[in-house]
Formats: C-alpha cells, sequence, structure tokens
C-alpha cells in the first residue's frame, strides 16, 4: 500500500454532498468554512469566484473544479464577473434541466485542519477541464452524470465517487509540484515515501529509526535531514503526530469516549495520552470532543 491510500485510509475522509442542481438568477454561493474542504464542481454554465487571493474574479466553467480548503480566504461564487450579491436573497435552486448554469457542491470535514498536513496544499486548488487528465477529467464526468440523472442511490453514488474525486486532486498537486514542502511533498521522494507508508500504514508499530532507515535503504543521517528539510520534524516526531491525528479523528466518532480513543492509541494511561494530546493540539481531548460536537463550533 503507498503512503497517499495509507493516509487516506487512517483519517477516513469522506465527502458529503450539500448541493447537486442548477441555479438561476443572480445567485451566490457562500460556502466558507475553517473545517472542511468546499468542493465545487461546475456541470454546465459558468460562474465566478470572487477571492481576495485573486485581482479579478476567475471564470469557471463546465467540466472545472474548485476546492477551497479552511485556510483559504473568505470568498464566494457568483454568477457575474462584474456584480457580487450582497447575499443569496436573489438565488433561484432548480432542477437540472432549468438551471442557467449546475453544480455539484460538497464538503470533507477534516478533524485536524490546522495540521501542515493540509496547510501545506495551496489554499484554493483549480483544475480546469482541459488540465484534468484523463483518469480525473472521466471521473468528473462520471460524477456529473450519476449527479444529473437522479437514479435511486445517486446521491450516495456521488458522494462515494467524490472521495476518490479529493484523493485525485491530491494526486494532481503532488505530480504538478503544487506542494513544495510537507508530508505530500515528501511522497515524491521514492525512499520518503516507503518510509511514510509504513508509518501511515501501520502506526501503532513501535517503529525505531534504524528499522525505517533499513526497510528504505537510508542512513540515518540522510532519513532525519530530508524528514528535517520536508516535514520540518523527525521521523519518530511526525509518527508521534500521525497518531495523535488519528485519535482526533476517533475522538468524532459517535460513542467514543477519551478513555477508549487512549487505549486504543497505545498509551498506558489517559493522563499520559491527554498530556501529549493538548502538547500537540493546544487543548485537551474532553475540550477537543466538546468543540466538535458544540453547534456551530
Amino acid at each position: 500500500m503507498d503512503a497517499l491510500t495509507a493516509l487516506v485510509n487512517a483519517l477516513n475522509l469522506r465527502a458529503k454532498l450539500v448541493y447537486s442542481g442548477g441555479v438561476c438568477g443572480r445567485w451566490l454561493m457562500d460556502h466558507n468554512s475553517d473545517t472542511s474542504v468546499w468542493f465545487h464542481l461546475v456541470s454546465k454554465g459558468q460562474g465566478w469566484v470572487h477571492s481576495p487571493s485573486r485581482e479579478t474574479p476567475l471564470a469557471l466553467e463546465s467540466g472545472d473544479l474548485i476546492l477551497f480548503l479552511p485556510h483559504a480566504p473568505k470568498h464566494f461564487l457568483s454568477y457575474s464577473a462584474e456584480h457580487l450579491p450582497c447575499d443569496a436573497a436573489d438565488t433561484r435552486l432548480t432542477g437540472w434541466a432549468g438551471g442557467e448554469s449546475g453544480f455539484v457542491c460538497g464538503e470533507i470535514e477534516l478533524a485536524t485542519p490546522r495540521s501542515l498536513l493540509w496547510q501545506a496544499l495551496p489554499a484554493e486548488i483549480v483544475i480546469k477541464k482541459n488540465q484534468a487528465g484523463d483518469i480525473l477529467a472521466k471521473l468528473i464526468e462520471l460524477v456529473i452524470s450519476e449527479a444529473s440523472g437522479q437514479r435511486f442511490g445517486s446521491d450516495s453514488v456521488v458522494e462515494r465517487l467524490c472521495d476518490s474525486l479529493f484523493v485525485l486532486v491530491i494526486r494532481y498537486c503532488i505530480e504538478e509540484n503544487l506542494v513544495g514542502v510537507g508530508v505530500f511533498a515528501a511522497m515524491q521522494d521514492r525512499r520518503l515515501a516507503t518510509v511514510l507508508g509504513l508509518i501511515h500504514q501501520q502506526p501503532w508499530q513501535p517503529w525505531t529509526v534504524a528499522e525505517l532507515c533499513s526497510k528504505a535503504g537510508l542512513s540515518k543521517t540522510v532519513l532525519s535531514e530530508k524528514f528535517a528539510a520536508l516535514i520540518g520534524s523527525s521521523p519518530i516526531e511526525y509518527l508521534s503526530a500521525w497518531r495523535l491525528q488519528i485519535a482526533a479523528g476517533w475522538l468524532k466518532e459517535p460513542g467514543m469516549s477519551v478513555e477508549r480513543v487512549a487505549e486504543r492509541c497505545g498509551y498506558d494511561s489517559v493522563p499520559a495520552f491527554g498530556k501529549a494530546f493538548k502538547r500537540y493540539f493546544g487543548v485537551s481531548p474532553g475540550a477537543f470532543r466538546r468543540n466538535i460536537n458544540t453547534p456551530g463550533s
């Protein structure tokens, strides 16, 4: 199993379909979040992205895809490049056939949105139809076809397809050199990818630097230098951080107590787990869990 597959599987990333259909009128979409990745796929017509990161609004056309990560500045999608409505009062949602423009919109909630893992990706990821490449382009077409068909189970199918869409977007960022530092950049190094794959796939293994070096065919010095340069930590520090990110995801699950998460993570005691968790995230596991379950948090 490669490093990216193991990472995605461990984090249990899931897309949630928020809107699928047409829009008319002087429409406005305000989908901003500091905890979720938002994605917008244009199925027909046009739309414009208004963002402080751009000097002029960005035109999106049928087949184009844009994603906004939690660290993206506040932005809007609008019917016009020249006019940005003050609210969505004039937005008219329609069926697929009736809209002047059509969208598939959704979000992927991140347990640790402020993690350097996600911060290393571009805040706004734009993939134009002619840039997508064969596999991603085919998947985009399949998402649009399934969403617009509105057959039994279509929404569920679209959500699962969008899970794959997000993985392909990450791969696109890696292959197009859109990430210069961080874990995704390190995956471009074959031997570092081997180490990351081991860590991501077997996080509870009591790895030592010597064992990781042996598996990857690297010296301790080279491995440490590469990790420091690209990831900003030692391999063991990254392993500890990765375990805590998985723990944060478990804390989001209904019925999962702090005590149970600590046990699953292999900590000798809840206080030991709490101390490590607070050192990494700045809050206790209990506070982290309460914030997740607080409406509007």
